[in-house]
């Protein structure tokens, strides 16, 4: 029983440490900034599917109002920062908008926040603020 304890508390002390260091290997003037302006808002079209983002790595200024319209080409998704608060349910059919303003630079990791098959963890990407 002892073992099995240790084996579960390893894991997750592992899982926990991978995911923290994904984004410090991520370096912000590797990618630049996405989108078009119109009107003072950044717009972006983001596509869902089975199991990613399109794109994976939305990149942005802040300060700036952003607009980002969401699509899926199968099943339900989300698209959740929890850093930001922000979680949209992404419907097939449908076009799913949310509007913020990011106001602290940074590397925010993204994830589908609705369980869409057997890769749905896999489903990360980033939003990087510059």
């Amino acid at each position: 029983m002892k073992k099995i304890l240790l084996i579960i508390l390893m894991t997750i002390i592992f899982i926990s440490c991978s995911e923290k260091s994904d984004s410090r290997k991520i370096n912000p003037a590797d990618h630049e900034v996405i989108g078009e302006v119109s009107d003072g808002v950044r717009m972006i079209d983001v596509e869902t599917y089975q199991f990613g983002f399109e794109p994976n790595y939305i990149v942005v200024n802040a300060g700036e109002k952003v607009k980002l319209n969401f699509t899926t080409r199968d099943v339900v998704h989300g698209f959740m920062v929890e850093e930001m608060n922000i979680d949209v349910s992404i419907n097939p059919g449908e076009i799913s908008t949310i509007e913020f303003t990011p106001e602290k630079s940074g590397i925010y990791k993204f994830r589908c926040s609705v369980p869409c098959g057997s890769g749905h963890r896999a489903m990360i990407g980033y939003l990087i603020v510059k």
